[in-house]
């Protein structure tokens, strides 16, 4: 029997019982409380009327017979014996029979006889003495008290099943979730909605489950995201490799290459610190916001200008339109991370604009706010995964073939780092193709201002 099991049967058995002892006690109550109450006073008045009819009939016992007929018609069983047990005068369904020796002792008193009745004796002063039985219809208590306790207990048993079942069963299902979770399947929930101890319990295990299922799916985002950004410094590490290769006697040119490559070098040494720093003072970077963000007043048009110059690096062979205001203020951002939201932007347009097309990248300021645009010609993404773009893992194959390499995390990485930073990003159709806004606030703009930077 498992533990459920035998927590049922013991809550059913030890409410069965108590209910049965309750029972029990006010049985034997109603059993031993003098049987006189029950009939008020009767006998007593029955003693004084037949007394009074004695008196005009003795010693004649036997012109009483009428009247004994009487009370047997009011259930009332009666019968006249001389001390020898010879019967004078007899009536009623059940007559009671003479007294013993031992019993002619408790005349007066109520008393029960073998044949299970329950009988008053009245002495009658009469020559030869003689004594007076009277006794009612009443069921026997004996047997009384077994009816009386067997339908208690079918009664009990009835009750107590679906009461104990009630308790235990929200146990069960509560076992039920818990091995699941143990198993893997963090979406189990219990289901139990009560405003009791169990359904505190319940809340807490659900609540715990929750807080378990989004946790580990923090930690896959933020391991998906790692490979990502790891991949990203990666791969210009080989293209740069593959370029030194190709012109093997130009040292200015391979001298740049080298210093493109030690800029992704830090850039890689820089994330990899960042999630030991975190390991090590037993933090949990579940989120990238998590990451500490190094904000400082940054340039923005040193900063684009930066952006601009990786992308012709990077993409050689591609054309980017580049448009901003000919002034723009310094904002409190983290180069690096918002670095990496312009290359993913961008890397993304190249990927899937039309072939041929150039990239379009806009900034302007307005009402304390910094707008920074990615404009793309060709395969718009349909208006219904609009709302999916930024969720991990998502990619769109109605309009963009699954053969372009991806793995729907750079859009979600992006909308982290601009959400740290307390900005928002949004995707949207515009004439022919895609535009990605980025909007972040300027806080506390620096007094100085930038110069215009020309684009391609």
């Amino acid at each position: 029997m498992n533990i459920s099991r035998r927590l049922f049967w013991r809550i059913y058995l030890n409410g069965l019982l108590l209910l049965i002892v309750v029972a029990a006690a006010g049985t034997l109550l109603a059993i031993f409380v003098p049987v006189e109450s029950r009939y008020a006073g009767r006998a007593e008045q029955l003693s004084r009327f037949l007394t009074l009819e004695l008196s005009r009939h003795a010693p004649d016992l036997e012109v009483l017979q009428p009247t004994l007929d009487l009370l047997a018609q009011e259930g009332i069983n009666s019968a006249i014996y001389r001390l020898d047990g010879q019967p004078i005068a007899l009536a009623g369904d059940i007559i009671p029979r003479p007294l013993g020796e031992k019993e002619r002792e408790k005349i007066g008193r109520w008393h029960p006889l073998r044949q299970k009745q329950w009988v008053h004796a009245i002495a009658l002063e009469t020559t030869p003495p003689a004594y007076l039985l009277l006794s009612s219809n009443t069921p026997a208590h004996g047997s009384r008290f077994l009816l009386t306790l067997a339908t208690v207990f079918i009664t009990i048993a009835v009750v107590s099943f679906p009461l104990a079942r009630a308790l235990t069963r929200p146990l069960e299902q509560l076992t039920q979730n818990a091995r699941q979770l143990a198993m893997g399947n963090l979406r189990s929930r219990s289901g139990i909605v009560r405003n009791d101890e169990v359904g505190e319990l319940a809340r807490a295990l659900d609540d715990m489950a929750s807080q378990l299922e989004e946790r580990i799916q923090r930690e896959r985002e933020l391991f998906a995201n790692i490979s990502h950004e790891i991949r990203t410094p990666l791969a210009r590490l080989r293209v740069a490799l593959e370029l030194c290769e190709e012109v093997p006697g130009n040292v200015p040119q391979t001298m740049a290459r080298l210093k493109e490559m030690e800029a992704d070098i830090r850039e890689l040494d820089h994330l990899v610190s960042s999630v030991l720093g975190h390991t090590r003072r037993g933090e949990a970077p579940v989120t990238i916001d998590s990451f500490p963000l190094r904000r400082h007043f940054t340039d923005l048009s040193g900063f684009l200008a930066d952006v601009v110059q990786r992308f012709q690096r990077h993409h050689p062979h591609d054309s980017l339109h580049f448009l901003q205001p000919q002034f723009l203020p310094a904002a409190s951002i983290d180069p690096e991370m918002m670095h990496r939201v312009c290359q993913n932007l961008l890397d993304n347009a190249v990927k899937y604009r039309a072939s041929g097309t150039p990239i379009r990248l806009h900034a302007e300021v307005q009402e304390g706010y910094f707008f920074l645009s990615v404009c793309s010609t060709g395969n718009p993404v349909p208006e219904a995964d609009l709302p999916h773009l930024f969720r991990p893992f998502f990619r769109s194959h109605k309009e963009h073939p699954v053969t372009i390499p991806g793995t729907g995390l750079g859009l979600a990485l992006c909308r982290r780092i601009v959400e740290a930073h307390g900005g928002v990003i949004e995707a949207r159709r515009n004439a022919g193709g895609m535009e990605f806004l980025v909007k972040l606030p300027l806080t506390g703009r620096s007094p100085w201002h930038a110069t215009e930077a020309q684009g391609n």
